[in-house]
């Protein structure tokens, strides 16, 4: 069995809701109850916002919080991480990615107000700035000066924690230098940040995905089908359920489209 028929066995599996991927069981929380009830739910749906019942639960209450608590860093920073993943779906047009990442943006630039001395609202609008970006195209974001706005939050945030999200700033910025177009595009910075996520967290399956694009990009196909076999055989469950199948798919479309 070659190495894409076991990532396509991998990806049916993840697919069908093999590994916990199902919405957590129903509780009495609803939009009115006290606010940090509602911030607790808000977080055990996060931990499964790749189920269509447990995401739209998910922005119901963190809209519906944000409408209650305008001002509030903790349902401001949560509401923009809501906004982020929506926008983070490849699935979607470029013109609505670029739309829930400016929405996003909005809430996390809130919540930086609210309180600049914590990681959350500087990640989270950096990465919504990406998403942002992204539907722009990478050109066009770079002449209407997106760059130093996605560079600013993303600096302050490796700053204050650059273990939050598992480790996952430094693959922002492995990404970041990935994604800038020639001359800029930098892929021995891009190996340093996916090597200081894999020091951070071991697990890291994004920094794993990114070192299997780089060495596609440069010609080492047998490297980049054996980090698609490490991706493939990794158990879902080791920091964040729902980015673990996210990245598996992706593993699967990068090794099934890329250079041969």
């Amino acid at each position: 069995m070659n190495l894409l028929s076991v990532l396509v066995g991998v990806s049916l599996l993840v697919d069908a809701g093999v590994g916990g991927g199902g919405a957590p069981a129903p509780t009495n929380v609803s939009a009115s109850s006290p606010l940090p009830a509602v911030l607790t739910r808000i977080d055990e749906l996060q931990r499964h916002r790749d189920d269509h019942a447990a995401f739209a639960e998910e922005q119901r209450l963190a809209d519906a919080a944000v409408a209650r608590a305008p001002g509030d860093y903790a349902v401001l920073w949560r509401a923009a991480r809501v906004y982020f993943w929506a926008s983070d779906d490849p699935g979607l047009p470029h013109d609505q990615r670029s739309r829930l990442g400016k929405t996003g943006w909005d809430l996390a630039e809130r919540a930086i107000a609210a309180n600049p001395n914590d990681v959350a609202g500087h990640y989270w609008a950096a990465l919504s700035i990406g998403s942002y970006a992204e539907g722009m195209g990478v050109v066009r974001a770079l002449a209407n000066g997106i760059e130093g706005k996605f560079k600013r939050p993303l600096e302050r945030a490796t700053a204050l924690d650059v273990r939050y999200d598992h480790g996952s700033i430094p693959v922002v910025w492995a990404a970041y230098y990935l994604e800038l177009p020639w001359p800029k595009r930098d892929r021995d910075k891009a190996r340093h940040g996916l090597q200081r996520a894999l020091e951070i967290n071991p697990h890291n399956l994004r920094a794993r995905l990114y070192q299997a694009r780089i060495a596609l990009d440069e010609g080492r196909r047998a490297e980049a089908e054996a980090l698609g076999a490490t991706i493939a055989a990794a158990p879902v469950g080791a920091y964040d359920p729902p980015e673990e199948r996210r990245v598996k798919r992706e593993a699967l479309q990068l090794l099934a489209t890329g250079p041969r």
